[in-house]
């Protein structure tokens, strides 16, 4: 009975200790989830938890069914990551995933939805990468409005003769996309005018369109076809976020991050034309949250199979990084 104490003793204590060794993503004394989302600093919930109000997160309920919502924009938040890497795309950044409605014509027979969704002068734009335009409706030239003078959307019809991909979700009947949005983009809105421009006067119900832009990823991954985009009211859309050099508490922070050596903080291109801005990640070997103290931690390298180490060589992990050393040879000693 007593070795079965000292063993439970002995697990709580490693589970603690295991607990205690992860690295922190939010401030000290602060929520670090709301549900099943994490909230990594500089996001954060409560007072003191985030760094200025373009990060505050309210948090709507209990348990896993909690929802967080961004207050600066009034958005949900479905998503928040500190880095993103997208496949062949060499870059980090910052990301969040908010819901934002769908935009309707003003020929559907609900009244349409033609409030900008406008988050000017925020940290915060839709990103080039990581979204696709969409539209639905027959006879439909759907085009993101505000942009000139450039000019980016998309084509649909509903003629029974197209040639469609069958393996393309929308490539034109009834639905169509086009990815790699503009850049910077801060606002959103939709125009919809007919192929056959003599239709233009007299659209019915028929001729009901929509538009949207959301995650490509979300997009390739969901089995629900966006033709029944009249069923949804909101869906998912990536936003990249910087942090803005506009008061002191940004300032403190990036001149407290220039001198940690785990950490790399690069000044954000894309946000240059309205206010300096700045985001971090950890530096190559390390992960986790740059914004806290101790947020990064080593990844070893030996354990992930992030390693180059080749036959005969064994992996040693290192701090930010590890090193391939010569197997050593095992001697076995037979005594007669």
């Amino acid at each position: 009975m007593a070795v079965q104490l000292v063993m439970q003793a002995f697990m709580l204590l490693l589970t603690y200790e295991l607990a205690e060794a992860a690295p922190p993503i939010a401030k000290p004394n602060c929520k670090s989830s709301c549900g099943n989302l994490q909230i990594p600093y500089p996001f954060g919930i409560g007072p003191d938890c985030y760094l200025d109000n373009w990060f505050e997160i309210v948090c709507n309920g209990t348990g896993g069914s909690a929802q967080a919502f961004l207050t600066s924009i009034d958005k949900e938040v479905r998503q928040i990551n500190i880095i993103s890497n997208s496949g062949t795309n060499k870059f980090i950044v910052p990301t969040v995933q908010v819901q934002v409605p769908t935009i309707y014509s003003k020929y559907c027979r609900y009244e349409g939805n033609h409030s900008i969704i406008n988050i000017t002068g925020s940290p915060f734009h839709f990103s080039h990468y990581h979204n696709t335009f969409v539209s639905v409706g027959c006879d439909n030239n759907a085009i993101i409005a505000n942009i000139f003078p450039k000019v980016f959307g998309c084509e649909s019809d509903c003629k029974k003769d197209m040639k469609v991909k069958k393996e393309v979700k929308c490539s034109g009947l009834n639905c169509c996309e086009s990815a790699n949005i503009p850049s910077n983009l801060q606002t959103f809105d939709a125009t919809f005018r007919s192929i056959n421009k003599s239709n233009d006067k007299d659209e019915g119900i028929k001729h009901c369109k929509y538009a949207f832009l959301a995650d490509t990823e979300w997009l390739e991954k969901s089995k629900r076809d966006p033709s029944s985009v009249k069923f949804w009211e909101y869906v998912p859309v990536v936003l990249e976020w910087a942090i803005l050099l506009r008061n002191n508490n940004s300032h403190k922070l990036y001149h407290s991050l220039e001198g940690r050596r785990k950490v790399s903080c690069p000044f954000s291109d894309e946000n240059k034309d309205y206010f300096y801005s700045f985001f971090c990640h950890c530096a190559p070997g390390y992960k986790g949250n740059p914004y806290v103290d101790g947020g990064c931690e080593d990844i070893n390298e030996c354990e992930d199979h992030l390693n180059n180490c080749k036959n005969k060589l064994d992996c040693e992990n290192t701090e930010g990084g590890y090193n391939c050393e010569k197997r050593k040879s095992k001697l076995k000693i037979v005594i007669v």
